[in-house]
Formats: C-alpha cells, structure tokens, sequence
C-alpha cells in the first residue's frame, strides 16, 4: 500500500514538472503518449481478466480524448479542427461501445487511430 502510495506521488510530481516547463506543443504530444500508453495497458488488462484496471485504463483515456477534443479551437482552426472534433468523437464513442462490451479487437483499433493522430502530430514540429 505504501509503495502505490509514494509512486503515485512520484507520478503526480513527475507529470507537474514535464507540464511546467514545456511549450502547447510538447503537452499535446505527452496527451498522446499517455492516451497510447493507457489503451495497450487496457488490452494487456483485459487479457489478463483485470477488470479494474482496465476500466481505469480506458477511463482514463476516455478523459484524455475528451481533453484533446476540448482543446480544439473550433473557430479558428477551419476545416481541421471540424474533422479532428469528430474524430476524437468518433474515438471517444468507440472507446465507450468497447470498454462497454470488453472488445479487445475494438480497444486494439482504437490504439492504431489514436497513435497514427500522435504521428501526425508529431510531423508538424
């Protein structure tokens, strides 16, 4: 107990000093590795019949499409943004329908649509 206790304060001290000092750009690419990261935590979960886990896992990433859909610029960010709204919708109602259903084929499509967005990104540094 005390062990999970002191990682998780680690964690929490490790993801406030990488958010402090990086630019938009990097932080977005953190929420995509951490997006990535969670979905193969849920499968490698749901493989070994870890149902708690894996609910945390794809909650968790559930919030993080949701996060990268809400910091979207709308208004400003023309027919891009429109189309990366709906996908990260798109991705969010899927993860739901998954996690729902305990779809491992679904929760291995969603890491590939999730990564190829973080690759994208990436390629406009």
């Amino acid at each position: 107990m005390y062990r999970a206790s002191a990682l998780d304060s680690y964690s929490k001290v490790d993801v406030e000093t990488k958010t402090a000092v990086q630019n938009p750009h990097h932080l977005i690419s953190l929420l995509f590795e951490k997006g990535c990261v969670l979905l193969r935590q849920s499968t490698e979960q749901l493989k070994r019949d870890d149902s708690d886990g894996f609910y945390k896992s794809t909650s968790h990433a559930m919030q993080i499409v949701v996060g990268l859909r809400g910091i979207l610029d709308i208004e400003n960010g023309g027919d891009l943004a429109a189309q990366l709204y709906e996908t990260y919708t798109a991705i969010g109602l899927s993860l739901s329908k998954a996690r729902n259903e305990k779809d491992l084929v679904a929760i291995e499509k969603l890491y590939t649509a999730l990564n190829e967005l973080r690759d994208g990104w990436e390629a406009i540094k």
